[in-house]
Formats: structure tokens, sequence, C-alpha cells
């Protein structure tokens, strides 16, 4: 970024910077943290999306505690903390006001031009900021703080300016860079890192970047940052944290350990967990957790002084990992449809003509993203959608089932975080291909309104259908762990009673029948936000819950789940598992107890294909193979906007058993 000079380039980092101070300052406002000079950087204060209050509390949590163990540490030795990058970040002023900076560190910042002259302005114009600063000495250098105007490429002038502001190079030094490596080339970058571990006889190295550019996530959020004139360039030449652990080491540094968003989001302290679950209401986990996968907090050290410190985290190396089988990777076949599949969150059933029925979710409409009900009968041979005259408020996470009399039952779902759908409805078949709606009149008190959760067709021995409802969220519910029966020849709800292998809490599982009297129920997220790995096969002749007691499952949620024969189940994509891919597939073999983890396909950089918010079904191919065809998925993420998945994936699960 700095090597580059031309004004449309500065321009973009500049409103990078400037879109970054807003959602700093909208997570402040909404309690997130506390920073009580974020305004003094905001013209326009806006309020974001939860989600993006999330993303940047993450960050901004993780580089925070790594700061205040930094000036713990040292205490009252004499000590610098040098941020690379730092465009309106008010972390020296957090400190210094706090009484936590210690009396002998100064700390530096520096940036483009831009930046400089405007930060600088707003200091000037501050007696409060001007206050903490110190005495000035020259323009940009006070007493306890300066910000300097340099190009990192330009290593010696680097030197030169930080030695005309009084930088030591021989006391302890952390070196700090948010988002700024990513987006200079690695072979300047690279020299940076080398000159700081060969000046420094004492150093920290604090960065956070993105990583992961190869999955489809990954890959979205590159062409992103492309076509905002910031490409994030080094992510190719170091893509994980193994690639940014060995960067380190090999440029010099002693050390290096790495930590995802994601991981440092899991370890939170529960109490500071729950806090920050009640500030507002939330349900973009998919996306949140996906970010969080993306970005990653490296730290790496040199010299004798930080041999000891400790950063108040277990990196992933640290943690128990479950393999996932790369020799043998899945595989499938993309195959492009229309716009009307391009949706997530939705729900959808295979209908008795043996077409999918595809309804509800977030949408791409006539250019436009929207959450939508738009339900459409797609054709499973060649793909093609015919959409159905049913007009009705678009939900997204509800479920639905098909009855013995062709008619569909719609139940929950919400509009929004706020408002669950009250009115279950009926999709009645009048004729071909042609459904009518209309609102479920049940004869009990039905189950509470919900999203998130499962229906499942089973049948007792007088052979009736009776429809199986478990769990989900709603309005102030982090989770449920309620279960329903709802007998559909009488049309009333009757709640199971808990034992002690029923499933705890959990939304975002997902449930498949077994012959014709069990449900197997797996994973989900639960109240905590933790990602399961728990099995439980329901009777409903019995009403009874008995957990598997399963090896070798990842943890994951948003996923869909299939019974290919009477042992073997496959659970399909969604959040969780390895910190480190994608949920890949599951293959689970209920009577073993044993399950193997298949690596998703590699993904083509020119169609990435993601595996969640997606619905899917199990079918033969024209050859009389078995396959999964995926439907729809994507997200909404502000590291990419919305994405859309443009195709289906006909994932060839008989070889996944192999």
């Amino acid at each position: 970024v700095f090597a580059m000079t031309k004004t449309a380039k500065h321009r973009s980092v500049q409103s990078t910077n400037d879109s970054c101070v807003i959602s700093k300052h909208s997570m402040t406002c909404r309690g997130y943290e506390t920073d009580d000079f974020l305004h003094y950087f905001v013209s326009k204060p806006a309020r974001r999306s939860p989600l993006i209050n999330r993303g940047y509390y993450v960050r901004a949590k993780c580089v925070s505690r790594l700061l205040l163990k930094y000036c713990s540490f040292l205490g009252k030795q004499s000590c610098q903390i040098l941020s690379i990058g730092a465009g309106f970040d008010t972390t020296f002023f957090r400190l210094k006001s706090a009484g936590v900076l210690p009396a002998q560190c100064r700390y530096f910042e520096i940036d483009l031009a831009l930046v400089v002259a405007k930060k600088t302005e707003v200091i000037n114009g501050s007696s409060e900021l001007s206050k903490l600063v110190g005495s000035p000495v020259e323009p940009g250098i006070w007493t306890d703080y300066c910000i300097l105007n340099q190009d990192l490429c330009d290593l010696a002038g680097l030197e030169a300016s930080l030695s005309n502001a009084k930088f030591l190079f021989s006391v302890p030094t952390l070196l700090l860079s948010e988002c700024v490596l990513s987006y200079v080339d690695t072979k300047y970058s690279d020299k940076l890192v080398a000159w700081t571990a060969r000046k420094f006889q004492d150093v920290m190295f604090v960065v956070y970047e993105q990583i992961r550019p190869y999955d489809a996530f990954g890959i979205v959020m590159l062409r992103h940052f492309a076509t905002l004139g910031s490409p994030l360039i080094s992510l190719t030449d170091y893509p994980d944290p193994d690639a940014l652990k060995e960067r380190y080491r090999s440029l010099g540094y002693d050390s290096c350990e790495c930590i995802t968003m994601r991981e440092f989001f899991d370890q939170l302290d529960p109490k500071e967990s729950l806090r920050v679950r009640l500030l507002e209401l939330f349900d973009e986990f998919e996306e949140l957790h996906e970010k969080c996968n993306h970005y990653v907090v490296s730290l790496a050290r040199k010299g004798d002084v930080f041999h000891a410190f400790e950063p108040g985290f277990a990196s992933q190396t640290a943690l128990e990992k479950i393999k996932v089988s790369t020799e043998h990777q899945a595989s499938w076949a993309l195959c492009d449809v229309d716009v009307s599949l391009r949706r997530f969150g939705h729900a959808s059933v295979t209908t008795q003509n043996g077409k999918l029925l595809i309804a509800g979710g977030f949408a791409e409409n006539g250019g436009k993203h929207h959450r939508s009900f738009a339900p459409v009968l797609v054709d499973l041979v060649d793909f093609r959608s015919e959409l159905l005259d049913v007009d009705l408020e678009g939900r997204q996470h509800f479920a639905m089932t098909c009855l013995d009399d062709s008619n569909i039952l719609l139940n929950g779902g919400r509009s929004s975080p706020l408002k669950a759908f009250q009115d279950d409805v009926f999709l009645t078949r009048t004729s071909e291909d042609h459904y009518v709606a209309s609102n479920v009149a049940y004869n009990s008190a039905a189950p509470t309104p919900r999203w998130r959760h499962t229906l499942c067709g089973l049948r007792q021995d007088d052979g009736i259908l009776r429809v199986v409802l478990f769990g989900g969220r709603t309005v102030g519910v982090g989770a449920l762990g309620d279960c329903h029966i709802l007998d559909v020849s009488t049309m009333e709800w009757v709640e199971v009673g808990h034992g002690n292998d029923a499933p705890t809490p959990r939304h975002s599982h997902a449930v498949v029948g077994r012959d014709g009297v069990e449900m197997v129920l797996t994973c989900g997220l639960s109240a905590e936000e933790k990602a399961l790995n728990s099995v439980h096969c329901f009777n409903v002749r019995t009403s009874t819950w008995v957990r598997l007691p399963l090896s070798g499952l990842l943890p994951r949620y948003g996923h869909t789940a299939h019974l290919i024969n009477a042992r073997i189940l496959v659970l399909i994509g969604g959040i969780g598992g390895d910190p480190g891919t994608p949920s890949g597939i599951a293959v689970v073999d209920i009577r073993a107890l044993t399950c193997r983890e298949v690596a998703l396909p590699a993904q083509d950089p020119h169609r990435p294909f993601m595996t969640f918010g997606h619905t899917s079904v199990l079918t033969k191919d024209c050859a009389g193979r078995r396959i999964v065809v995926i439907v729809g998925g994507g997200g909404n993420c502000f590291s990419f906007g919305t994405h859309f998945n443009r195709q289906v994936a006909l994932l060839d699960v008989e070889d996944c058993m192999v």
C-alpha cells in the first residue's frame, strides 16, 4: 500500500480507514468495548449491523488483550510501541488515559500522508487529546507520542524518520500491524519483517491479517477487496497460520504463534461471552464464524526479554484436532442454475412426484437482495425451475415437511431476529405442480414460535404420520431444547418429556428419519454459540432418546444430513469442524459408532461454492449412482458483501464412502 503513490490508491486506503473507524465507533456505541476517543475521528457516525459490530469486537478484544499484557509485562521498564498503518486507531489515548501505559513507554505510529495530516489536525484541535500526547517537539512529534508519514518500502527512510523522532532500537518494542501487511507486495513486506528482526534487540510483532484464500469464503473475500482497489496481495504467499509461522521464523524471529479469531472467540471467558451475546439481537452465526476463521493474529518474538511473555490464549497447535482425510477428497459437479435458486436460509422438501420444492430465504431478484418466499419447483434431472404462484411474506430459517396427502407443512421461521412467525402454513397441492397457501389451524396449543429448528415425519404403530419438532431458537432465547409431536390426524401437539439422553438445547442441527420410527439428530449450535458434535436417536413409538457414543465426528452446525442405508449417515458442510478447513463430508457409521471426515473438493476460483445456508436432497444420477444435490447457500459478510451460490453441486456420495 505504502509503495503505491497514486492518488487513487491513497484515496482507497483513506476510504478503508474511514470505514474502519466508523465501524469501530458503532461497536463501542453498542457497548462491546469502551473507547472515549473514537468520536473525535468520526464526522458522520453510523450504526452498523450486529455482524459488523461483533467482527470488530473480536479484533479489538484480541489486540487489546495483547497490548494490556505487554504493558503489564514490562511494568516500569523502558519500552516502546510502534503501530504500522495505524489509521485513526485510538489505542495510545485509551492506554494513556487509563494509566496502564508504562511511564517509560513512548508510542509511535506510521501511516500515509493523508491519514497523518488528518490525525495530527484532530489532535491539535482537541485539548483532551493534546493533553495526553505530551509536549510538542515538532509537527507530528510530541514527548509521549509520535505520528510519522513514511513509506514502509523505504527502509532507510523509515529508519531515519524513527531515529529523528528519538526512537530507540535497543529497548523492548512491540510492533503492531492491523490489516496492513496483507496489502503490501511480499517482496517489500518480507524485507520489512527481516529488517525488524535484524534491527531490534528485543521485539514482539503482533500482526492482524486475513488468511485462507483458497476456500469459497476466501475466494470471494479476495475478489471483494480487489474490486475495492485494495487487493490482498500476500495471501497466496502466506495462506494459513503454518505459513505465517514459517515466515517469521525464516526472516529472523525466534518463534511465532498464531490464533484465528474463531479460536480466540471460542476461548472467551464465559461471563464475557454472555455479556456480548446479550448486547444486541444476533442471528448471523455462519457469517461471523467464517469471517473469524479467515482472520488471524500472529505473535512473533525475538530476544530474551519476551521469552516469558504469556499471551493468554491457546493457539491452534495446542488444541486437540480430529484428522480430516485429505488423501481422498469428495468430488462434485457444479451445474449452473437460474436466479430463482440463488438464495440461502431457505427450506426445501421433496414432493410426492419427485420434484424439489424450495421456498423462502434471503434471495437475489432483479439485481436486488432481500428476504423472500418465492417458492419454486425444481426438476432434479435438468434442474429447470418453475416459480409457483404463492405470495407470502418472506421468511428465513423455517422448516418444511411433506405430508401423506401431498400437502406441505411450513413451520416457524423469522422475518428478523426480533420477529418469529406466529402462524404456520399449509401448501395444498390442487393439481399437478400447483399449490395454494392457507394458515394452519391446530386443535391444541402449538409450540413456541421459533426458527433454525427441524421437523421430521415418523409413524407410530397405528401407521398415522407424526411430525416431530425439535430445538431451534426464538426471540430472547439463544437455543431451545424442547421436543414436540404433531398428530396429523387430529392436528394436536404433544410435548415430549426430557430424558437423560435427550439433546441439550441447540439450533441449526440436522435430522433424518430412519426406518420410519426413528429420528437421528446430529450436531448443532448451543446457546453458548459452541458447535456441537453429539448424535442422538429419538424413537417416536416410545418417545425416548438415546445418545450414540460416537467417535471421530467434528463439531458443526448449519449442515444437512442424509441416511444412505441402514447404517451409513452423511453430513454435508456447515460451519465448525477443524478451524483450519471448512466443514466437509462426515461419513457416520451408526452401527460401528465411528465417523470419517472427508474434505470438500478443491474450489474453482471462478465458481466458489459455499456449503452453508444451503439445503440438499438425496437422489440418483442417470447412471443410478446415489448423489446429494446441494441447493442454494452463501451469506452476507462485511468482508465481501453478499454471496449467492450460482450453481447446484452434485456430490458423489458413494465416492465418499469408499
